[in-house]
């Protein structure tokens, strides 16, 4: 670590729940502090920040921390001269120091400037091409957006923007041929289906600004395929407290940065849409390193094959161990149903004297969250042992009280502590999460904070965001995967097609290996699904698997009921993916898949990223001969053809690597008819 330059006096931090030094100075005394590859310097009235990807440059004007310069290492520069010209520049009080994110976070800096009477704080990450900002205050306006615009209020609605642009750090564009798209995740998948809403424009100079609720816009230069990525850490925009806009887009080629409580990731980058993900992925990587063996794991859970808690007991549980060994299972979980107290989900009948709740469980039961003993008379610990004897660890499935704007947060974190702990427990589903105001969502923070420092970054968390106001695909980046979806086929609602789609979709914004996605068992419920096409009768039991084998896994059903054919067949594709060291990139194209046809396409890549035009093969496996069959496709590809996103989220040597991959529809067409022959 290096620091240059005068330094006026020296103080002690707490950052992220670890004390470091850090430098405080008037900006104008000038000076730089160095991380792990992340330097921030200062000089007279302006503020530099980069690393080996990317440098911007700031500048403070009425409070604003405003953007010079921005680009990344080799590339253009985004920030048309003279953008803030004729402001009046703010003196600023720097203060740099070593921090993370959370305890599982890569190690970087943490800049802080105070600057008429408002802060702003940046982190800058290696690895990451760009910073993430917290911006003191809230923008408060009336939303102008363009679908909704009023014909006969554009002057006012002008005006309007144009003053709140002024408080805020805008970026001109320097290229003149702009395409800007933004995408909305939407969660609370028990009730939609698509995932992700994109709207994709062209600016020209005479468009209208107008403000825009996403999160993420990606703003690019359509002639070298260059481009900004932004993304909002926050629940999803309908899950806020508060509903609150992220940006204003300006048809004068500029796009303005709102403070609205919630962080922002601003990133450069180069290679279009490869380039975009390679970036995404960087930024959530540096909050949540991969870890292998903790991250990425296959996973099973008996909730999904619809008996809910019915079947849940000592004999079914080590029944399901046995099965999940044969298979090649990394983690057996306890859905609803292990603890003591009931649940408004459970076919148990309640305690006597007690009710089934779905909140304020400790108000309902102090006992609710201990082991049920009637169920597990030698209780989790001997499940624990024999999964650990077959090489599997062991997770729970976990409500958090959400009563008095969770209040209990400390209790709960207690709770699952003692349970790791003790037993050794790693993997937690949360569940039943509502979380309504903005005190709510920090209590949590801080809830999944305790943890993962006193596990030392070992508990994982699947948050749930099926249901209620939960923190969403970017609220809580940090804490473990997101259980996306809750379908099964016993109601009919599991179509394998419909989860790629989603995972396709969200892996855009999303890093995959950050996606609990389900697969069914495809032995039961075959009646539910008569005569309808593309069920989860009509693939292979390995084509199911392979379907999410890219994201985290989730083995959602009873595996005691799994036929050993079935079983069979998932054990030779979890060991391959479990063994896998060079780094299997794949995602699924969405293939028609029939009883003895083919069973699925997958993308693997072992080209470097970092070369310009990636070589890629395509692996096409059919049912029907049983043959193993590979061709080279060129990225450049024929006219028409599929865009294929793949992913490294299983590599035991390579920590992060992206890319993309064309599938011409020709090839796939003689794919079929080989596998029709």
């Amino acid at each position: 670590m290096k620091r240059k330059g005068r330094v006026g006096f020296k103080k002690v931090r707490l950052i992220v729940l670890a004390a470091v030094s850090c430098v405080a100075v008037n900006v104008s005394c000038g000076g730089e502090f160095n991380e792990n590859g992340c330097t921030v310097k200062w000089e007279g009235k302006t503020l530099s920040v980069g690393n080996a990807l990317f440098s911007r440059r700031y500048e403070s004007c009425n409070g604003v921390l405003r953007t010079v310069s921005f680009k990344a290492k080799d590339g253009m520069e985004w920030q048309r001269a003279g953008a803030s010209a004729g402001q009046k520049r703010d003196d600023m009080e720097v203060s740099a120091a070593k921090a993370k994110w959370s305890p599982v976070g890569t190690d970087g800096v943490r800049v802080t400037v105070k600057a008429a009477g408002k802060q702003t704080e940046l982190d800058i990450y290696p690895g990451m091409p760009g910073v993430i900002v917290r911006r003191s205050g809230v923008v408060d306006f009336t939303a102008v957006h363009d679908s909704t615009r009023q014909i006969d209020r554009l002057k006012e609605d002008r005006e309007i923007l144009k003053s709140v642009i002024k408080a805020c750090d805008y970026i001109a564009y320097t290229p003149l041929h702009m395409k800007v798209t933004s995408m909305t995740c939407l969660d609370q998948t028990d009730i939609r289906d698509n995932l992700v809403h994109t709207q994709e424009r062209l600016f020209m100079a005479y468009d209208e600004a107008f403000s825009v609720s996403a999160s993420s816009v990606d703003c690019r230069d359509v002639l070298t395929g260059e481009g900004m990525v932004f993304v909002r850490l926050a629940p999803m925009p309908v899950s806020r407290p508060k509903q609150a806009d992220d940006f204003i887009l300006d048809g004068r080629r500029g796009i303005a940065l709102l403070a609205n409580g919630y962080p922002l990731v601003e990133l450069v980058y180069r290679g279009g849409d490869a380039g975009r993900q390679r970036a995404v992925i960087a930024f959530q990587r540096a909050l949540r390193p991969y870890r292998p063996g903790r991250d990425g794991v296959l996973l099973s859970n008996t909730w999904g094959a619809g008996n809910r808690d019915s079947r849940i007991n000592q004999e079914f549980l080590l029944k399901e161990i046995e099965a999940g060994a044969k298979i090649g299972v990394d983690v057996i979980q306890i859905d609803d149903g292990w603890q003591h107290g009931r649940t408004a989900n459970s076919r148990k009948k309640a305690n006597e004297g007690k009710k089934k709740v779905w909140n304020g469980y400790w108000a309902a039961d102090p006992d609710f969250w201990r082991e049920d003993r009637e169920r597990f008379p030698d209780g989790l610990e001997l499940l624990v042992k024999t999964a650990a004897a077959k090489g599997m660890r062991f997770g729970l499935w976990f409500g958090p009280d959400s009563s008095g704007d969770s209040e209990n947060w400390e209790k709960d974190a207690a709770c699952l502590l003692d349970y790791h702990k003790r037993l050794g427990i790693d993997y937690f589903k949360m569940d039943s999460m509502k979380l309504y105001s903005p005190i709510a969502f920090q209590r949590n923070r801080m809830m999944f904070d305790r943890m993962l420092e006193q596990s030392n970054g070992t508990m994982v968390f699947d948050l749930d965001s099926t249901a209620e106001v939960r923190p969403g695909f970017l609220g809580l980046v940090d804490i473990g995967p997101i259980f996306v979806e809750n379908r099964g086929t016993k109601r009919g609602v599991y179509w394998a097609h419909h989860t790629l789609k989603n995972l396709w979709d969200l892996s855009h914004i999303i890093d995959p290996v950050r996606l609990r996605f389900e697969f069914n068992n495809p032995d039961t419920n075959h009646d539910v699904y008569k005569g309808l096409a593309l069920s989860h009768a009509d693939y292979r039991p390995d084509a199911l698997f392979a379907t999410v084998m890219t994201a985290s896994p989730l083995a959602w059903m009873e595996l005691s009921d799994v036929s050993e054919k079935s079983i069979a067949a998932l054990a030779g594709m979890a060991v391959s993916y479990i063994r896998s060291e060079t780094g299997l990139m794949a995602l699924l194209g969405p293939v028609l898949c029939r009883r003895r046809q083919t069973a699925a396409v997958m993308c693997c890549c072992s080209a470097n990223l970092t070369t310009r035009i990636p070589m890629y093969w395509i692996w096409s496996r059919f049912s029907a001969s049983g043959n193993l069959r590979s061709m080279p496709v060129s990225a450049e590809g024929a006219r028409h053809r599929w865009m294929v996103p793949c992913f490294r989220s299983r590599c035991l040597k390579s920590s992060i690597s992206y890319g993309f991959v064309w599938l011409t529809c020709e090839k796939f067409r003689r794919n079929r008819a080989h596998s029709q022959r």
